[in-house]
């Protein structure tokens, strides 16, 4: 009687050995660490650049914003363009002028101190009336500006029955286009202009 054939079975093959993975963060933070080290030397050296060119509402450092916006606002006050409005509703007696300003741009754009700057481009919000006059019925005017710091200075701002958007792209540069048609990055510069005449002008008993 013959053996009956013996059939082998197939050779398993061994589970490859798993290698550990590679710790790759340390290569990671290196790239990270070169890639931050040249910025945050700009930074050191010039602290404003970042705020700078941002190019976000309000990007200007409190260091020229606040100064600029007095200069801005001192301007707008004194401005014949802002005076005259609304002389033909309102002839009963003096009127106060009373202005604020959020500056969002200025020119030379790298100007690192408040003597160097040329122009100041701003939201600005004037507010006119007689001593009585509510805050609500007095004449306004708002939207962006542009005031040359000259002696004189100079304000210049958009007109009534031209275009408002290609008045702005001409008074604006483009850099500071987006904010131009913004609003207040400071709303409680709004706030204050307000209270500031309620307590000043509206409150006011007239003769």
């Amino acid at each position: 009687m013959q053996d009956s054939p013996v059939t082998a079975e197939p050779a398993v093959p061994a589970p490859p050995t798993r290698r550990p993975a590679r710790r790759r963060w340390p290569i990671i933070a290196l790239v990270l660490v070169c890639l931050t080290l040249p910025a945050a030397a700009l930074a050191v050296q010039n602290p404003g650049w970042f705020s700078r060119s941002s190019g976000q509402p309000g990007a200007l450092p409190d260091r020229l914003r606040i100064p600029l916006a007095e200069q801005a606002v001192s301007a707008l006050e004194n401005a014949p363009q802002i005076e005259h409005l609304g002389h033909d509703e309102d002839n009963a007696g003096p009127r106060r002028v009373m202005c604020t300003a959020d500056p969002f741009g200025i020119d030379p754009p790298d100007a690192a101190t408040v003597a160097e700057v040329r122009w100041v481009y701003a939201q600005h919000l004037c507010v006119i009336g007689q001593p009585g006059l509510p805050w609500d019925y007095a004449t306004k005017s708002a939207g962006p500006v542009a005031v040359g710091l000259g002696n004189p200075p100079v304000v210049r701002l958009p007109v009534p029955q031209i275009d408002y958007r290609t008045q702005v792209r001409q008074l604006i540069p483009a850099r500071y286009q987006p904010m131009a048609f913004g609003s207040f990055a400071h709303p409680q510069l709004v706030a204050s202009l307000r209270q500031r005449y309620n307590h000043e002008v509206a409150s006011k008993k007239t003769s």
